[in-house]
């Protein structure tokens, strides 16, 4: 037990309708931007829809599983910025050989 009512911890009632209803299908649609899309500030990543009015409590639950994809489209952003401003660098300082052979690859060491 979780020191109160396991009833409100999980919705059974809930998921047994989509497992009978449903086949085990949740009912929602997902609508996101492809991966690798470079989005500008203040966009929506990705919209949940739900489509079944007795599974209303669902979208909120998947928005907060979903929006762990947050911490990797920051490194991801960071890491492409900054491989941005290394190429610049290198370039402006004479050193573009070092982008034309791929050697730039091995200058950002990320591991997020």
């Amino acid at each position: 037990s979780h020191g109160g009512d396991g009833e409100r911890l999980f919705n059974r009632d809930g998921w047994e309708h989509i497992a009978a209803e449903h086949g085990g299908r949740l009912p929602v649609s997902i609508r996101a931007v492809p991966e690798g899309t470079v989005v500008p500030i203040r966009n929506v990543l990705f919209a949940i829809e739900n489509t079944d009015p007795r599974c209303f409590w669902l979208t909120n639950y998947l928005e907060s599983l979903l929006v762990q994809v947050w911490f990797p489209t920051t490194v991801c952003t960071q890491s492409r910025a900054q491989r941005s401003a290394i190429i610049r660098h290198l370039q402006e300082t004479g050193c573009g050989d070092i982008v034309d052979q791929g050697l730039h690859l091995f200058k950002l060491h990320d591991f997020g």
